[in-house]
């Protein structure tokens, strides 16, 4: 199995090579996505000490769940595409409860319900940010999907490797004998 470092490294040189094929229209959230699933969400998420576990800090623990529930390479942490979808959907709550709490503290302290004012004050652009919003999460979700698809391509590549090489050594071993 390769180590997270072999992962990482291995994404990073996949990544040029994957925007010169795909060229992607929305490039930044892709990147972002991308990037974020070779070091934060990986399908090694399943592991607890693993490089993204560690790497998230204090906030590891909203992924014990996730862990015990999930064995490593399980069909639901190491699939293409439906364990991209399950860690993402899995991560959704508690960044959305995040991201509220952050928002409401800011609204109550600093501009007295100015939120609520800005979207009333600009209705006109919420169909058009909508629309933004929804096409940066598409293209961050491919690249969180693209990056894992190598991440587990990696894993399958080198299980074989080792698995065909461990049967050569076996077999050179008995003819020897």
């Amino acid at each position: 199995m390769p180590s997270g470092k072999t992962h990482e490294l291995s994404n990073m040189f996949f990544l040029p090579i994957t925007l010169t094929v795909f060229q992607p229209e929305g490039l930044f959230p892709f990147i972002a996505g991308y990037l974020f699933s070779t070091f934060l969400l990986s399908p090694d998420l399943d592991l607890p000490q693993s490089n993204p576990s560690r790497r998230w800090g204090p906030l590891k623990i909203i992924w014990f769940p996730y862990q015990a529930l999930f064995s490593h390479r399980s069909f639901f942490s190491h699939f293409p595409i439906i364990s991209s979808l399950i860690r993402l959907v899995y991560l959704f709550p508690p960044i959305f409860i995040i991201i509220f709490i952050i928002f409401k503290v800011i609204d109550e302290i600093f501009f007295d319900n100015f939120l609520s004012m800005m979207i009333l004050n600009n209705v006109e652009n919420i169909n058009n940010l909508e629309e933004i919003i929804k096409n940066n999460i598409i293209y961050f979700t491919y690249g969180v999907i693209v990056s894992d698809i190598f991440h587990i391509f990696l894993d399958i590549t080198v299980s074989y490797w080792n698995s065909l090489r461990k049967r050569l050594n076996n077999k050179l071993k008995f003819l020897k004998i």
